[in-house]
């Protein structure tokens, strides 16, 4: 039980990290990238993935809004209690001013290594934000 929770603590923590801006991230034979861009006309701070029990984020280390154009990388690392086979649904939330949280659509992916999914953040207002998947 300690092991399982200690290596969940240091998936978590691992997923913090790898969240930053890092444009020289390819993906590789043990990992996976999501690419989001924001194309909307609306401000917002970071952008939350969930998936299964596991929740990252994305956001500048100063706190700043997200600017219009910004694209952000989020590496997802096939470890033993992370496997990148089949499928699995992300849950993508946009967080606001005042940390209002608007949820976005789920998506499944096929899970595997070796591949880049590319997404674009849209719309006019944060009431109507949208994920689309680019690739």
């Amino acid at each position: 039980m300690k092991k399982s929770l200690l290596l969940s603590i240091s998936f978590l923590i691992v997923m913090f990290f790898s969240a930053c801006t890092d444009n020289s991230m390819e993906p590789n034979e043990n990992n996976m990238i999501l690419s989001i861009t924001n194309n909307a006309n609306f401000d917002f701070y970071s952008i939350e993935i969930s998936i299964d029990k596991i929740t990252g984020g994305m956001s500048n280390a100063d706190g700043s809004k997200i600017q219009k154009g910004d694209t952000f990388r989020k590496e997802y690392i096939n470890q033993e209690d992370f496997d990148l086979e089949g499928e699995a649904t992300f849950e993508f939330v946009l967080i606001g001013k005042e940390e209002n949280r608007i949820p976005l659509k789920e998506i499944t992916l096929e899970l595997m290594t070796n591949k880049e999914y590319l997404f674009e953040i849209t719309g006019d207002s944060i009431k109507e934000a949208d994920l689309k998947r680019v690739k």
